[in-house]
């Protein structure tokens, strides 16, 4: 197994691997998506005050655009014209009808629309303005998270058992390759081959591959009974998010391997997508036999 020690490696070469970077580097795209609003042809970019028709930027000053903010941000709902000035003029008292109905006819001008055939800003006569139009929410990315699959070790001393180990290591990635690759990327297994035996910490092998939770594992085995352990840890804080340990009776190796790693495939799923992402499983239930032993997290 891989060291789990508080020893601190040498910073990575490569920041942007560090997983504490990736999750950092989707935050910031997660709040700029956020700051984000369409609608018919145009976008509004509430963080660096802009305003777009077909992507070409329009000049709009900035009190049309403080209105066209507060109407988007309560779309559907009247903004009375006390709410206007006391957020945009709150210490002016004489010329402040004024002030406003201008940058409302700006604004209505630079969207193409008029107080008798609103499509975007609608008055209310002696109260307000309403936003009618309908917002396209800015669709924030999906958080990836990556998965490493360490090579199995091989507790014996027996070759065979070393090719039962490789084979399952293989099985596994090929299952955890199949589940949502929109929301998580498992390294390929030519990649991880390379950590087979290392003498790295699980932060060390996290940094280099730029990946926030690794899956490692062994086998062993006693008399005509094989032992698997496999356990998925969180690279950030190096802790077990889930963790078990399979007995399988000396059998068909290939049936074997299948059994458990769909599994563990359906362990990762719930621990790292959702119970709904959770894939069906794919054989009678005769054929699984239950677990002996479950710890944290199964």
């Amino acid at each position: 197994m891989h060291s789990l020690s508080a020893r601190v490696p040498v910073a990575p070469s490569t920041p942007r691997g560090n997983p504490v970077h990736q999750l950092e580097r989707v935050t910031v795209e997660r709040e700029t998506a956020k700051s984000k609003a369409r609608f018919a042809n145009f976008e509004v970019d509430l963080r660096s005050r802009e305003l777009r028709k077909h992507g070409v930027r329009m000049r709009l000053a900035e009190k049309p655009f403080q209105i066209l903010e507060l109407l988007l941000a309560h779309a559907g709902a009247v903004v009375t014209r006390k709410a206007l000035r006391d957020k945009l003029w709150p210490d002016t008292h004489v010329g402040y009808e004024h002030s406003l109905n201008t940058a409302v006819n700006t604004l209505r001008e630079m969207l193409g629309d008029t107080a008798q055939n609103p499509r975007y800003i609608e008055t209310i006569p002696r109260l307000g303005y309403r936003f009618v139009c309908a917002i396209a929410e800015s669709a924030a990315p999906p958080v990836v998270k990556k998965l490493a699959v360490l090579p199995f070790e091989n507790l014996s001393s027996s070759q065979e058992q070393e090719h039962f180990a490789d084979g399952l290591t293989e099985e596994i990635i090929s299952r955890l390759g199949q589940l949502d690759t929109r929301r998580l990327g498992v390294i390929a297994r030519t990649t991880c081959i390379q950590y087979k035996r290392t003498q790295k910490s699980i932060l060390e092998i996290a940094a280099e591959l730029g990946v926030n939770t690794i899956l490692e594992g062994s086998v062993r085995r006693s008399g005509d009974t094989l032992r698997i352990t496999a356990q998925l840890i969180d690279a950030t804080d190096q802790t077990h998010l889930w963790s078990a340990t399979f007995d399988r009776e000396l059998g068909n190796a290939l049936a074997i391997q299948s059994d458990v790693a769909r599994d563990i495939n359906v362990a990762v799923a719930r621990e790292l997508l959702s119970e709904k992402a959770a894939p069906p499983v794919d054989a009678p239930p005769d054929r699984r036999e239950p677990l002996r032993v479950a710890t944290a997290g199964a």
